[in-house]
């Protein structure tokens, strides 16, 4: 539930390749390392980019993320009640952009940073291909589904370490850490490989009747794929940004 800051993070690029040291695009409100207010200013260049993230930036050929477009991600939980693997592909998210930062935390000795952010509302369309067991029953589908949640919270805790290339220094992101919560949740699936229409109502039924349950027994193997699937986007802008650009060294 986090796609729209990990999202954001993977935005600073050019088509040339890596921003000039010694610029400060438009869209990047820049942050200072003493600043007695370091965690403010980390909150308000997250509102700074808001709008860029819905709009696009043509300057350096960024299409807007509203809706946000993610071509495939996979995950994989084998404990519990429900014990499946999914991939999901094609995913559509509407409403990521309509973020509000709650908590910011930044450790800038260490590259540090943890987020908290909330969300109103995501729907989110694509298709999927599951396999495993669910409550001890056998469950094989494929098809096209759409999710929306409700009042979505969500954490990151980005680990990351410095790195010089040419000179320049940059941020490489070790670890990213995601955790969510959702306060309410709905899902419809439309089968492919059963085509029977009363198995499919069925599976709907139990998945909206059990949406808390079965989300809480998958959410270490979602954020995990979260995790996984953003820290590629994550290392691809920040080794595209040079730390002076978004972190600078004293205040003017």
């Amino acid at each position: 539930m986090l796609l729209v800051v990990l999202a954001s993070l993977s935005v600073f690029r050019t088509a040339a390749g890596v921003l000039d040291v010694n610029s400060t695009p438009e869209f990047i409100k820049p942050c200072y390392r003493k600043d007695p207010n370091l965690n403010d200013c980390i909150r308000q260049a997250f509102d700074h980019l808001r709008p860029y993230l819905s709009r696009g930036v043509p300057e350096i050929k960024l299409q807007s993320i509203e809706p946000l477009r993610i071509s495939k991600m996979a995950m994989d939980n084998g404990n519990g009640a429900v014990r499946v693997r999914a991939l999901f592909s094609n995913i559509t998210v509407h409403g990521a952009t309509n973020y509000t930062i709650l908590d910011v935390r930044g450790d800038v000795k260490n590259y540090k940073i943890d987020l908290t952010l909330g969300i109103p509302r995501i729907e989110t369309t694509g298709s999927y291909e599951v396999s495993g067991n669910v409550l001890l029953l056998p469950v094989r589908s494929r098809g096209d589904f759409w999710a929306l949640f409700s009042n979505i919270t969500g954490i990151a805790k980005i680990f990351g370490k410095e790195v010089i290339k040419g000179g320049v220094r940059f941020m490489k992101t070790e670890r990213l850490l995601v955790d969510f919560k959702l306060a309410r949740s709905r899902f419809k699936i439309r089968d492919l490989l059963n085509t029977n229409n009363v198995l499919g109502e069925a599976m709907n039924q139990f998945l909206n009747q059990n949406a808390n349950e079965i989300i809480e027994e998958m959410k270490p193997a979602a954020a995990a794929a979260i995790g996984k699937h953003f820290k590629s986007f994550l290392n691809g802008a920040f080794l595209q940004v040079p730390i002076p650009i978004w972190l600078k060294d004293t205040i003017p």
